[in-house]
């Protein structure tokens, strides 16, 4: 088998749709948490922090669905356009044993990206991980626990 230049594909996030209770729900959370930071632990700071966190959970819950161009080359991967050498890239892991394979990509750094990426089938994950082991360290490691907290509120 010819060694492989390159292997692009695209992702597409997942969309669930919200009920207007939802967003009350979170809103009600939000400024209960605000209210018990300002009275009870008298902390100004956390109450914007938690306002500010809502908000945001609710734009990213909100918005439709996007398509990321990812590739795999040579010089390194790049997604949706920004080029991460592999250089800055720490190690990787195609996981088969969900009910959809992954792809995990975990970058070195203090404040550096942790990707993952739902893969079509495990054939593409084998060829993604043949071509990642020429240049990357292999390194077992599931889902990040922001991934796992965003996958809670269905972000």
């Amino acid at each position: 088998m010819p060694d492989v230049q390159e292997i692009s594909w695209v992702v597409t996030r997942e969309h669930r749709d919200r009920s207007t209770d939802w967003y009350w729900g979170l809103g009600v959370l939000a400024l209960g948490g605000a209210v018990g930071s300002l009275f009870l632990l008298e902390n100004f700071l956390l109450a914007v922090i938690i306002l500010l966190s809502a908000l945001s959970i609710g734009v990213l819950a909100a918005r439709e669905p996007r398509e990321h161009a990812v590739k795999l080359d040579l010089r390194g991967i790049v997604v949706d356009g920004t080029r991460y050498p592999f250089a800055s890239v720490h190690s990787f892991w195609v996981e088969h044993e969900a009910s959809q394979p992954h792809l995990f990509i975990n970058m070195t750094g203090v404040v550096a990206p942790h990707f993952s990426f739902k893969l079509q089938d495990e054939a593409q994950g084998e060829r993604i991980r043949t071509f990642l082991r020429r240049f990357v360290t292999e390194e077992e490691r599931g889902p990040h626990i922001g991934e796992r907290l965003a996958e809670m509120l269905g972000l």
